[in-house]
């Protein structure tokens, strides 16, 4: 029993002196240790800390959009024109809603609704591929230059073009590189883009003039295997198979007006459901709640 006492005595002796031995080490210059600490044996303990929580980024529904500022650029196509026979769409580029570019902006508003599209139309009738190249420039130091704010800026640019130059003589690999040129600068202003195959095209006649008009048919499927030669793999480059989904191999002659190259409104319309699922695939939102 008086074992147990000098057992107790010696180990409040060494706890009184570590106590002491602690407070005195309190300077005024020393850390004051934080309200909820514990000290122990002169050492602050502090409590466990909760684990760190990543703070979710705002919530955004399933089907948004990677996306929502777009430059859709090339010649009558992309203007809107559905037949230099029918003359069924006033020149120059209408700004209503004809055309592939103003139905893209519809599905995407309409699959989205939360989100605000913007859809920049720029389509010049009768422009070459090569001529393209120059506009596709100035039209991007406008849209996209150092002087525009990051929040106007296009993110992404869609390119359909090159018949008018294989409808004046020039080869199918020439029309395609002055394309696969205008996906290199859209890349140069850090814009995603998608590059759209040339849908089949039909020889025709003028009912006005009896002339008879080639539309390149027979250098469509060169065209379109250069241009994905040239663009696969390029990277924030990617093809868009509207030669496919106009019917590919076996065309879908319904989808093309009675000049034989423009789209009738069926056939924008297959357009822009096709480059709607192409945007909502190449731009995913990152970083969502999905």
């Amino acid at each position: 029993m008086a074992e147990m006492f000098r057992l107790v005595a010696a180990f409040s002796s060494v706890v009184a002196v570590l106590v002491v031995s602690g407070a005195c080490s309190q300077s005024p210059t020393a850390p004051t240790p934080v309200a909820d600490s514990i000290i122990l044996f002169g050492v602050s303990q502090q409590p466990p800390s909760a684990p760190a929580v990543a703070i979710p980024p705002p919530y955004l529904p399933a089907n948004a959009v990677g996306a929502t500022r777009f430059v859709a650029f090339g010649d009558s196509i992309t203007c809107g024109v559905e037949s230099a026979f029918d003359f069924l769409v006033p020149l120059p580029c209408p700004s209503g809603t004809h055309g592939y570019p103003e139905r893209v902006q519809a599905i995407l508003s309409a699959y989205n609704p939360a989100q605000t599209f913007v859809m920049t139309k720029r389509g010049y009738p009768g422009e070459w591929a090569q001529d393209g190249v120059n506009r596709l420039k100035t039209e991007l130091a406008e849209l996209a230059g150092p002087g525009v704010l990051p929040a106007q800026r296009p993110q992404g640019l869609l390119l359909l073009e090159g018949i008018n130059d294989m409808n004046n003589g020039v080869s199918a690999t020439r029309a395609a590189a002055s394309l696969a040129e205008m996906a290199q600068i859209g890349r140069l202003y850090n814009l995603t883009v998608l590059v759209a195959t040339m849908p089949q095209t039909w020889v025709t006649e003028d009912p006005n003039t009896g002339q008879t008009r080639q539309n390149s048919a027979d250098k469509i499927v060169p065209f379109n295997t250069e241009v994905i030669r040239l663009l696969s793999g390029v990277q924030n480059v990617y093809i868009v198979d509207v030669y496919a989904a106009f019917g590919g191999a076996n065309p879908n002659r319904s989808l093309i007006g009675g000049d034989g190259l423009h789209p009738t409104p069926a056939g924008y319309d297959v357009m822009a459901q096709t480059l709607h699922t192409a945007i909502v695939t190449r731009f995913p939102v990152r970083g969502s709640l999905q």
